[in-house]
């Protein structure tokens, strides 16, 4: 098990659960998610030291996985997979 990093807010964790869980994603170390109140101009900017945290505890990114460019940038991954988005992409 590995631990999920997310930029959705915290008050979405239920939600989050569950939608993992349907899709097949019921093995994880933690969920990481963003705190309400946080505001950050990028998701690389909240993400990239969550990642260095999660590296700092022991772990290898083997992987990072994103719907937009932001996602991906800020590196601790060995690989970044780039998904298509069909209704919006964030500059």
């Amino acid at each position: 098990s590995s631990p999920l990093l997310s930029s959705r807010r915290e008050a979405t964790r239920e939600a989050t659960l569950i939608n993992l869980r349907q899709a097949g994603f019921d093995t994880w170390q933690a969920v990481i998610l963003k705190p309400d109140a946080m505001h950050v101009a990028s998701a690389a900017e909240y993400k990239t030291p969550q990642r260095q945290a999660i590296e700092d505890a022991g772990y290898t990114i083997i992987l990072n996985v994103g719907d937009q460019p932001s996602d991906l940038t800020g590196g601790y991954a060995e690989r970044d997979i780039l998904l298509p988005n069909p209704m919006y992409r964030i500059a």
